[in-house]
């Protein structure tokens, strides 16, 4: 089950549901990275092909056609359409101008699903040989690491010579990678799919119930087509970071369980809400180390799920807050909460859009959190190539119909990107910089008092 037979194969229940809502409201995800010094769209272009080339999830599009063998639904088939290219070369330099390109473009426009391939690419030009690097592909076969990993392979093939006998992009269709689903471990590869009640997925964890769970409130409904994820970039220097994770280390928690409690804390202010209210806050988690064989970054897919935290509101202690999400994420992962909702999708996802509306209204009224933070972690990109100069490599997802406030967390290049993400609208813009605004200043704060 675990080896690639066919340049062809269904969706698996988890691919599909993303391939469904990113058709509701567009699910991408993007990495971007700055690089100083010379360098040509020749260069780039040849480097994306040799990328392509080399991972077959590239080199798909998705059909609703039928299959040779008469089978429905969505399948990945393969394309002989190279990764698209886009160049902007500005007059002036404009350090925000990729901000712009991710919050206009990237975020907003779908991936070329039924023509392929899954991914596409930007360089954002300015004087003084600065380039800014974008790649962009759907969340049904990326998460963010899996983006800059992809997008740190681009930069180094793009930096090594030409080579005699490179294989050409779309050179044939190749073996389609397994679902995700396929490496689960045996124990948790055949999961029950039921949809929790009201006040199951309300619990604060096993036989505690904090009364009313907090949400975000949007300021109005948004038909679920018509919501646009809207970007506020936000990052942390060196100093800022070297003395928030001196910080965390004295107060025993991670980066990951300060920046949640700081967002769940600027939502509870928001609301107004008094102590001890308890607001649910969603932690994507990464499982490629947990799975039947383990999955290195440079393998395409998305190997995340999602765990949530009932925190309670403690304004006067941001440090409480965030030792209780990092222990109550490492339970929920040790009784396996991050496969639950694989069992779901493959007992009761739907088959399309046509017929998602009852699963997706449910998770906008009884989801267990409709804000969330998705941090990666550390992430390994070289600072420096031959003669280039490589900067503020980082990530940015989508939401879609799963929320209304939330962040990509990356840390790399000796700084923290802190990039916010709200469903334009749902969220208004000045909410949004105050929800934001918040969550920096609180955790600056806690860092600062922390000394």
């Amino acid at each position: 089950m675990n080896t690639p037979t066919a340049s062809t194969r269904a969706l698996s229940p988890a691919e599909r549901w993303y391939w469904i809502i990113d058709q509701l409201s567009t699910l991408n995800v993007c990495a971007r990275v700055r690089i100083e010094g010379e360098l040509s769209a020749a260069v780039l272009r040849n480097a994306l092909d040799e990328l392509q080339a080399r991972h077959p999830m590239l080199r798909l599009a998705i059909t609703e056609e039928p299959s040779d063998s008469g089978a429905a639904g969505p399948r990945f088939v393969p394309t002989d359409d190279a990764i698209p290219l886009r160049e902007v070369t500005l007059g002036e330099s404009d350090d925000a101008r990729w901000v712009r390109e991710v919050d206009g473009h990237e975020l907003a426009e779908p991936i070329g699903r039924r023509s392929g391939p899954l991914a596409r690419a930007v360089v954002v030009g300015q004087p003084g040989q600065i380039h800014d690097l974008l790649l962009t592909v759907p969340h049904c076969i990326s998460d963010g690491t899996t983006a800059l990993a992809l997008l740190r392979q681009w930069v180094r093939l793009a930096a090594e010579p030409p080579a005699p006998g490179r294989a050409p992009a779309g050179n044939g269709p190749a073996p389609v990678p397994a679902p995700v689903e396929a490496l689960f471990p045996a124990h948790h590869r055949v999961l029950s799919g039921t949809l929790p009640d009201r006040a199951a997925a309300d619990e604060d964890g096993p036989g505690t119930d904090p009364g009313e769970v907090g949400r975000l409130e949007p300021e109005r409904f948004v038909p679920f087509d018509r919501r646009r994820t809207r970007l506020l970039h936000r990052f942390f220097d060196s100093g800022v970071l070297q003395s928030l994770t001196a910080a965390c280390r004295r107060e025993g928690v991670t980066l990951h369980g300060v920046l949640a409690a700081a967002m769940a804390s600027a939502v509870a202010r928001d609301a107004a809400a008094p102590p001890p209210a308890h607001f649910a806050v969603g932690s994507p988690v990464a499982f490629r180390d947990e799975l039947e064989r383990p999955v290195p970054e440079d393998e395409v897919g998305c190997y995340v799920s999602a765990v949530h935290s009932v925190v309670r509101y403690r304004p006067e202690d941001l440090w409480s807050m965030a030792r209780f999400i990092n222990r109550d994420i490492a339970e929920r992962r040790r009784r396996g909460e991050q496969y639950e909702v694989f069992g779901l999708l493959a007992d009761q996802g739907p088959a399309g859009v046509a017929d998602s509306g009852p699963l997706v209204q449910y998770i906008e009224e009884h989801g267990s959190f409709n804000f969330f933070v998705s941090n990666i972690g550390r992430f390994d990109f070289p600072g420096k190539l031959g003669s280039w100069a490589l900067s503020g490599a980082q990530f940015v997802g989508g939401i879609s119909v799963v929320g209304y406030f939330a962040s990509s967390v990356t840390t790399s290049h000796g700084q923290l990107s802190w990039n916010f993400t709200y469903i334009d609208e749902a969220i208004s813009r000045e909410r949004a910089e105050r929800l934001v605004d918040d969550s920096v200043r609180t955790v600056l704060a806690a860092a600062e008092a922390a000394v």
